[in-house]
């Protein structure tokens, strides 16, 4: 089970598509009628009120969560899901339902196992670790009090080694090593090695299993780790609650996966939320997950019933998304029951449908609720049309995350009473939007005191964003276009639609390579996620456009669908780059692209692209966040592309004033809109204000510059089917009728000198 990255955070997947072997085994157990059914069951495991250690607040959360995902969305029942949650997961606690979860497995069930708490490291002593000599540890409720150890990798193979199934779908959410945070909401999920050795060695003459003497079945183990060996895997506020951020990230991932999806479909899923949480939270870069399977398992599908049949094309047993119950209040208010499992944080959209409802089609929906109370773990919202009947026990899908806000919440960390005065100030001048919280509260920065300025840190106190020196006259500027950037970027993020059909995909293109997987021990493939900013040299005068200078974009999409890019530079400006005034009328025009194909924006660097235009970067230095809408109609695009000049016109009419609450406002507009295209039976109808180039469009950070005239692409009308293809393939086709559907997806740029 060992391997490079189990130091973090480990997801051990076991496809259910296997060799001849297996496949007779399970036709063998079938006829005989022995676990014909093959049952799901699922232990889940998380600690955050540990004896002797530091507490943690987001372990219970990643369970419960987990429940919702594999009930609603992957068909487990209830009745097979057990929790085993803080004083309940002591060593003995954990080993004892292992090992019943053991017995109580069946040749063809599906077994899923979730540990959500603190790992660490213990000298190894039967010599299966030649690399750093080390045995991972899990930390159980009452370790490193008395006489209790760890549990250790190798009492792990040794439960794992006996499981029947040859499904076993394990993850554990830990890591080994961590370092002191000045946050008191984000936490390092880790403490130090157990020096405690003697408390690990075996008595004389006891068995003592290594992984010579135990059959791993490493040809069905599929393995993900949510960071590399030397980075910090994370635990705090994010969706409303508190989370392990690589579990809500997979919660994420997994609420939404087509049945066949495979390890690779899952990961990238699993970046794509961890991205969103980068820049949430101001961080350049996040952990790098990596996955590690067999090179023949990366691309099978992943949770498939026993056999590989699939019982439904999009549900794999359950719902095509994760869900949540409907009840209805008063007119015109629901009850999302257990919503904030889902993130039904205040502000977020939630599609509602019948009861029973599996497909969960877009456009279709009853009504759209907007969160506006929380109470526990429900949620209350209003909905539209608020004279629509909501019958009891009806379903809601997510169908736009929570807002960012309008504040921003910054703590000041150990500072001087002058000093501390002198920091609210100069937020309160330069960053109107800024609200100073304690220690109670979550902030999305922290600020720390200096002699001769501050230091701007992103959430978790680890990661340095900027160092501004002199007075708040001098730093207060600069530091409220880093924060505004941060917010602007945040709030666009969350113009998301997981409950989608359009499947896209965004891409730097002329981008290095992906690495080959490292091919490891037990020919194990070793691929490593990108999770770091793509890095852009500003192109200087007369220099040659090159894609070190020249941003070109590769875009896919799984249906014919009208493409707008939207870029956040690094001062905090909203630009809309594709479509542009200076684009030939022939280059996709509406920004339409046919599904399935990969499309270059802009087509070429050459002198005579076909484009008409360029992206070159110039200063100043900085983060950008490029995002991508795709809609099916045509309205919906231009909604998005108006509502963005709108803010680009705001702008160049208030040079150098950061205002985030505006930015909330307008792209808050967006919101609704959107929203009100879930709807079954309600069409927006928009009418486009004919846009004249003018200020707004000089002078961006991506300089949008004419090129001579080519020959034009021509692109047919686009096509109209029912229904957008099944798993892991990218048809081209647009469901039919008036219902729109959209999705987003982004790209982190850091733009240097």
């Amino acid at each position: 089970m060992k391997s490079p990255c189990w130091t973090r955070i480990l997801l051990l997947f076991s496809l259910l598509i296997g060799s001849a072997t297996v496949h007779q085994e399970q036709v063998a157990a079938q006829s005989s009628g022995e676990h014909s059914a093959g049952a799901k069951r699922a232990l889940l495991i998380g600690i955050n009120k540990y004896r002797a250690v530091p507490k943690l607040q987001g372990s219970l959360n990643d369970i419960e969560t987990m429940k919702q995902v594999l009930t609603t969305r992957w068909g487990f029942p209830e009745a097979n899901i057990r929790l085993l949650t803080d004083e309940q997961a002591t060593r003995e606690g954990i080993l004892a339902a292992l090992n019943l979860l053991v017995k109580q497995t069946g040749p063809l069930d599906t077994v899923y196992i979730h540990y959500s708490g603190h790992g660490s490291q213990v000298a190894d002593l039967n010599g299966d670790e030649p690399d750093d000599k080390l045995d991972e540890t899990l930390v159980p409720q009452d370790g490193r009090t008395g006489s209790i150890p760890d549990i250790t990798d190798d009492e792990l193979d040794a439960i794992f080694g006996r499981l029947p199934t040859k499904n076993a779908f394990i993850v554990l959410d830990s890591c080994h090593s961590g370092t002191a945070t000045r946050s008191l909401d984000i936490r390092t999920r880790s403490i130090p090695q157990d020096t405690r050795v003697d408390l690990y060695r075996k008595p004389a003459g006891a068995e003592i299993h290594t992984r010579g003497n135990i059959q791993l079945l490493p040809s069905q183990y599929v393995l993900m780790t949510g960071a590399a060996s030397h980075q910090e895997a994370l635990d705090g506020p994010v969706g409303g609650r508190y989370h392990g951020f690589f579990t809500y990230a997979l919660s994420k991932s997994l609420s939404a996966s087509s049945a066949a999806a495979s390890p690779r479909e899952i990961f990238r899923g699993i970046e794509t939320e961890l991205k969103r949480i980068q820049t949430h939270f101001g961080r350049s870069s996040m952990p790098e997950p990596q996955l590690e399977a067999p090179p023949d398992l990366l691309d099978s599908p992943l949770l498939m019933p026993a056999g590989g049949a699939i019982q439904s094309k999009t549900s794999g047993g359950g719902s095509r998304l994760a869900w949540v119950e409907v009840r209805q209040s008063e007119p015109g208010i629901v009850i999302l029951a257990n919503g904030l499992l889902l993130g039904a944080g205040l502000g977020s959209t939630w599609a509602i449908y019948p009861p029973g409802e599996t497909a969960f089609v877009p456009g279709q929906a009853l009504a759209v609720a907007t969160v506006t109370q929380l109470s526990g773990q429900d949620a209350r919202g209003k909905y539209h049309p608020a004279g629509k009947k909501i019958v009891e026990h009806s379903r809601a899908v997510a169908l736009m995350p929570a807002p960012a806000g309008e504040r921003i919440p910054i703590q000041i960390l150990d500072a001087s009473l002058p000093k501390r005065k002198q920091i609210e100030e100069a937020l309160t001048k330069y960053l109107p939007s800024a609200e100073v919280v304690g220690p109670d509260q979550s902030p999305r920065y922290l600020v720390n005191s200096q002699d001769n300025g501050i230091q701007l840190f992103a959430a978790d106190g680890l990661q340095l964003v900027g160092s501004f020196g002199g007075d708040g006259d001098n730093w207060g500027p600069g530091l409220a276009l880093v924060v505004s950037r941060s917010a602007t970027a945040s709030e666009l993020l969350t113009l998301d639609n997981p409950s989608s059909q359009l499947k896209i995909d965004v891409r730097v293109a002329n981008a290095p390579a992906p690495a080959k997987p490292k091919i490891g021990t037990r020919g194990i493939a070793v691929v490593a996620a990108d999770t770091q900013p793509a890095r852009y040299r500003i192109r200087k005068p007369g220099r040659p456009r090159t894609a070190e200078n020249t941003l070109q974009l590769e875009v896919t999409v799984n249906a014919d669908a009208y493409i707008s890019i939207v870029d956040v530079d690094s001062e905090g400006g909203v630009n809309l780059l594709f479509p542009n005034d200076y684009a030939k009328p022939g280059f996709y025009p509406d920004g339409l692209v046919r599904g399935g194909e990969t499309v270059l924006i802009p087509d070429s660097l050459n002198d005579r692209n076909r484009a008409g235009f360029y992206w070159d970067y110039s200063p100043p230095k900085g983060m950008d966040t490029v995002r991508v809408f795709s809609s099916t109609d045509l309205a919906t695009a231009q909604m998005i592309r108006e509502r963005v000049r709108n803010l680009q016109s705001s702008a160049a009419k208030n040079p150098g004033k950061v205002n985030t609450r505006a930015i909330a406002a307008d792209l808050g507009s967006i919101r609704e809109q959107l929203a009100k295209r879930a709807v079954r039976g309600i069409v927006a109808v928009y009418d486009p204000t004919p846009h004249v180039p003018g200020p707004a469009d000089a002078g961006q950070p991506i300089e949008q510059t004419m090129a001579a005239t080519a020959e034009p692409i021509p692109l047919p009308e686009p096509s109209n089917v029912q229904e957008i293809g099944g798993p892991s393939q990218l048809p081209s086709a647009v469901p039919a009728g008036p219902a729109p559907d959209w999705v987003a997806a982004s790209i982190t740029i850091k733009v240097e000198g």
